[in-house]
């Protein structure tokens, strides 16, 4: 089984929205990146228009794959991929921030 086989195969195994559990119309399914081992999917329902992120590896003992329910679009997805990941001493730092000015918060939203 050739790499499109795969991807065509692993796609198929998610057949119905999990939220309304209808069927997923095939024209509403988009790669949005590709590997040698692994894909990214973006899967979108026609009927309740609920989406899905699903990233398929290809291992040696078979194709192992997740799927999780969002609310961005495929364009979204790939941005947020592309972003560098927060680190512990960043989140810290920025409670800290918080901590000291009470107004904070509403200073953010004023931006």
């Amino acid at each position: 089984m050739n790499q499109d086989q795969r991807g065509q195969f692993s796609l198929r195994l998610i057949q119905k929205c999990p939220v309304c559990a209808r069927d997923y119309n095939g024209g509403r399914i988009e790669i949005l990146s590709e590997t040698d081992q692994s894909f990214l999917a973006y899967m979108s329902c026609g009927f309740c228009s609920s989406s899905i992120i699903v990233r398929v590896l290809t291992l040696p003992h078979g194709l192992v794959g997740n799927a999780i329910l969002t609310d961005l679009h495929g364009l979204e997805v790939l941005n947020f991929s592309d972003v560098e990941p927060v680190l512990s001493n960043q989140v810290l730092e920025m409670h800290q921030l918080v901590s000291q000015d009470a107004a904070f918060i509403d200073k953010m939203r004023n931006l």
